[in-house]
């Protein structure tokens, strides 16, 4: 089984929104034997044995009362620590090769709270986006984190996603929440709440100019920018090239911007130039909206 890359937040949409899209995927392969618990191999790399896949399936053995013993290998093609929802994936496809060797049925809420608990290895605490991103594919917007709830879009957008090869900033996700404010004045919540309806309307009616409108974000992203490295040459090239929104992928330092078909080469072309500019190596890949874990 595969899961999608995702992207979160998509600016004013913080830990509520996520797209799944198909730049890069995870994927995982299971083998469902006797007894109870979890084995997991990854290829080409160790994250050790406290990792998001392991804490997923024990979380997802509690919360359904279904325990096998499974064996799991996971090759995850997503990069690491970019922002883009790699760990998540990870630990999604894992389930989802589970649930299907093991022939079961399960609740879409069981699987992303499993694999937002899962997400507790990376960054420290449950996040469930990026997770409800790579299992139902399209466009997600929690509605309730307790218990989870959501609903899924499926909007035809296209999006330029651009990874700058930096060295990983240590405890990122820790790091880039410790930097939000930790409150706003009225006037600033009122603006970012239009620009939240602006996210989801759009997301809910394919209609790239709203959620163009909900992809600026004077709040969390105005704070993490400047630990961005190239973000504000690539944010300002993207836009001269014809981009309709940008906005950083997760925490970052990965960019994602939204494009209209015509413009999306041209947007790709300016982004590896500031990239370049800015002395950066960078993977720029021209992606759309995809579907989750299959």
């Amino acid at each position: 089984m595969k899961a999608p890359s995702t992207s979160a937040n998509l600016g004013a949409g913080f830990d509520i929104v996520a797209v799944a899209h198909d730049a890069y995927f995870a994927e995982a392969y299971a083998a469902v034997g006797s007894g109870c618990g979890v084995h997991v191999k990854f290829k080409g790399y160790d994250p050790g044995p406290e990792n998001t896949v392991t804490r997923c399936f024990k979380k997802f053995f509690e919360l359904t009362g279904i325990c096998r013993g499974v064996e799991v290998e996971v090759e995850n093609n997503i990069p690491i620590a970019r922002g883009l929802g790699s760990s998540g994936a990870a630990a999604v496809a894992a389930l989802a090769a589970f649930i299907r060797e093991a022939g079961i049925k399960a609740d879409p809420r069981a699987v992303i709270e499993a694999a937002g608990y899962g997400e507790t290895a990376a960054a420290g605490s449950p996040h469930f986006d990026n997770v409800a991103g790579a299992a139902l594919g399209g466009a997600v917007v929690l509605t309730s984190l307790s218990p989870i709830d959501y609903v899924k879009f499926s909007p035809r957008l296209i999006f330029v996603v651009g990874v700058p090869e930096v060295p990983p900033m240590p405890n990122k996700t820790k790091v880039m929440r410790e930097v939000l404010p930790k409150s706003v004045e009225f006037k600033t919540y009122v603006r970012q709440t239009a620009r939240v309806a602006s996210l989801i309307a759009g997301l809910a009616l394919s209609d790239p100019r709203l959620v163009a409108r909900g992809m600026e974000d004077e709040v969390v992203e105005a704070a993490r920018a400047p630990y961005v490295p190239g973000y504000a040459r690539v944010r300002k090239y993207a836009f001269e090239a014809g981009a309709l929104g940008v906005s950083l992928s997760g925490a970052g330092p990965s960019v994602i911007a939204l494009v209209n078909e015509k413009e999306a080469e041209a947007v790709r072309d300016a982004v590896l130039r500031a990239y370049a500019e800015e002395g950066l190596r960078a993977e720029v890949k021209i992606a759309s909206i995809t579907e989750g874990a299959g």
